[in-house]
């Protein structure tokens, strides 16, 4: 691969990772105003975040940590790896992640987790 087209996949990676830290944040505020502070439901935390809401299983059933760390780079991984793989012409990746963050949604909505009140 030359310079040019390894910058030019950078700058791809780049602007899909800022890309993903402002869906980021729109996330993470319906998913803190769905669960209302912990007074509410967390059906947006599981169906934006069900990655991190599995992850409490091993974290003593609370956020924690590892939670709230894939969290929050959840998004800006997403968004790089769909404007790389788009740059590149690949669409398995973007596909496998698509279908696992549904696999996981389903799990969160199965009743494995517990309504963290």
């Amino acid at each position: 691969m030359s310079i040019s087209a390894q910058f030019t996949a950078l700058r791809a990676v780049t602007a899909g990772f800022g890309l993903g830290v402002v869906l980021e944040l729109a996330g993470l505020i319906i998913a803190i105003a769905s669960s209302g502070a912990g007074h509410g439901n967390y059906v947006a935390a599981r169906a934006l975040f069900p990655a991190p809401m599995l992850l409490t299983l091993v974290e003593g059933g609370q956020i924690g940590p590892f939670s709230l760390a894939l969290g929050l780079l959840q998004f800006p991984l997403y968004g790089a790896l769909l404007v790389w793989s788009a740059s590149e012409r690949k669409t398995l990746f973007p596909i496998a992640v698509a279908l696992a963050h549904l696999a996981a949604a389903l799990v969160c909505f199965s009743g494995v987790l517990s309504n963290f009140s």
